[in-house]
């Protein structure tokens, strides 16, 4: 029964099933990006969860698969590359998924050499704008937040909780860092669709992620006319009506309708596999990968 409604909820070309046992979480995160655990921990959590599959989607860092791969075929755990990939649309930050991308692929990996440079420069042009607030925080105290290649916003805000300038993270974002609050910098990067044509150039599938939560519906057909395969109508916040706007979409642009956790830490409300996929999900995103092989050569 359980099978059967997630097949019906999330669909995938074709209606693709799966006689697969198991459940995925296709969005999480580790200290490569903006997550507290390591791809080692991440994965040894997943396996405690039983969670039969898994895709470390780390902002702008491919380097999770590579890492885990050896441990999860220890583990019994099927490891997807994935990455959150970072564009911009009229000031806004727009993420699109990349799942089975080759990690070695030169041209993403100078994308994502320049974009770690441009997050230097907002970080410091955010911290300079909350110095003039009278936040007297330094990028070297930032940077001891930054466990990974990949620093952002998320460790501004620790370092503010850790200096009691916020009580907590929530309280940096919505007074100092999201979008039109005190301390805001207006990001700047790729567009959307040419991070859809960096991730299938590098041999991937692209989804768009947290739709619910980007807020640029106007966006999604360009989209899907510039490539997109897949979109998240099941994550954090994106639940019922919502969800079903998301999948009706999807089913309406043979889209594969995909989910996950978003997870980025333990002990917050978003736990690793509190939002399981179907195997089926992982069927139709492989097949939706290899028709689009078959179509480019």
């Amino acid at each position: 029964m359980i099978q059967a409604q997630a097949d019906a909820f999330f669909p995938g070309p074709k209606g693709v099933r799966s006689s697969r046992i198991g459940t995925a979480d296709l969005h999480a995160h580790s200290s490569l990006s903006d997550g507290t655990l390591t791809v080692e921990a991440l994965i040894r959590l997943a396996a405690r969860k039983g969670i039969s599959c898994l895709s470390i989607t780390d902002h702008d860092n491919v380097d999770s698969f590579p890492q885990g791969q050896h441990l999860a075929e220890e583990l019994g755990i099927e490891l997807i590359p994935g990455i959150e990939l970072s564009s911009v649309y009229q000031g806004k930050d727009i993420h699109i998924l990349g799942y089975f991308c080759d990690n070695t692929n030169l041209a993403l990996n100078l994308e994502l050499e320049e974009q770690a440079k441009v997050r230097h420069t907002r970080v410091k042009a955010i911290i300079k704008k909350l110095n003039a607030l009278g936040i007297e925080l330094s990028y070297e105290k930032v940077l001891t937040f930054c466990k990974g290649p990949v620093i952002g916003r998320p460790h501004i805000a620790m370092a503010m909780v850790a200096e009691e300038y916020v009580s907590c993270f929530a309280e940096a974002f919505h007074k100092y860092l999201a979008e039109n609050a005190l301390a805001y910098v207006e990001k700047k990067g790729i567009s959307p669709q040419q991070a859809i044509r960096l991730i299938e150039n590098a041999g991937g599938i692209a989804v768009m992620a947290h739709p619910m939560k980007t807020n640029a519906d106007q966006l999604l057909e360009p989209l899907v006319e510039a490539g997109l395969k897949g979109i998240e109508i099941f994550c954090p916040g994106q639940k019922g009506s919502a969800g079903r706007k998301y999948r009706d979409f999807a089913l309406k642009h043979n889209l594969v309708g995909t989910g996950g956790s978003d997870f980025h830490s333990e002990g917050t409300a978003v736990s690793l596999g509190s939002m399981k996929m179907p195997y089926s999900v992982v069927d139709a995103l492989k097949e939706r990968r290899e028709k689009s092989h078959a179509e480019w050569f």
